[in-house]
């Protein structure tokens, strides 16, 4: 019965964006490139640096993750800068914020490429490794010509690719964050929302992503939060059942 068919998790003019993105992507890079990337996850296995939140241990991670997305370290240049709304959580006695500023920003600069970080989330390694990610996209779609500065939906796009790359566990878990802090000079909470992807659109492209490859059960959904968790089974589920995509296996 029509009832006992799992939904899929997002709009049908969602479910054809990403689809038919997700088949640009492999047009792009190679449909063994999906099939054999590795999904990077929050472990040692993957992160074995200590982390203390200096500039050294950010400059290591970056190069660390260049190497898991296929961007030659030595081409990359990080800077920060300070997003004043996130400061003021430490300066006011009490603070309420629902924030979505910029995290990152990318450009090509003399032949290699520049990524900023905003400076607050070197306290916080999981959206950090996000944001690296999704401005390490743009060097593999804008900075090496596959994809026109132009296009309109260059921004989701590279948050599709972060899933493509094997660095969707990190992405999806980073769209929306609730944060309490109490210290000895303030109190208050924060929830923020990164990336140009819904969380739905996230659940949904990690479980499009597992259904190609064959992961009928993938060990690293384990490691999604929250929404990005339930919006995969919802979407691994429906495709699962209904096999209602453009896409094939591989």
């Amino acid at each position: 019965m029509s009832w006992f068919t799992p939904k899929c998790p997002v709009e049908t003019e969602d479910k054809t964006w990403i689809e038919e993105s997700m088949l640009r992507l492999i047009e792009e890079f190679g449909s063994d490139t999906l099939r054999n990337v590795t999904v990077i996850l929050p472990t040692d296995e993957f992160f074995p640096d200590a982390f203390s939140a200096d500039q050294d241990d950010v400059q290591a991670l970056v190069e660390r993750v260049c190497g898991y997305m296929g961007v030659e370290p030595e081409r990359v240049e990080l800077k920060f800068f300070t997003d004043e709304n996130a400061e003021l959580q430490h300066h006011l006695p009490v603070y309420e914020s629902s924030h979505g500023g910029v995290a990152g920003h990318y450009r090509k600069h003399r032949g290699n490429y520049v990524i900023s970080i905003e400076s607050s989330q070197v306290r916080e390694p999981t959206s950090l490794v996000a944001t690296c990610a999704h401005e390490l996209g743009h060097i593999r779609l804008l900075g090496e010509g596959r994809v026109n500065a132009g296009y309109e939906d260059h921004e989701p796009l590279t948050d599709l690719l972060t899933v493509f790359l094997g660095m969707g566990v990190f992405t999806g878990n980073a769209v929306f964050s609730f944060r309490q802090y109490t210290d000895a000079f303030s109190q208050g909470w924060r929830t923020e929302r990164r990336g140009y992807m819904s969380e739905e659109m996230f659940g949904y492209a990690l479980a499009l992503f597992a259904w190609v490859r064959g992961e009928s059960q993938p060990v690293w959904s384990n490691y999604l939060e929250g929404n990005a968790s339930a919006y995969f089974k919802s979407g691994h589920k429906f495709l699962e059942k209904t096999g209602d995509t453009s896409l094939k296996r591989l």
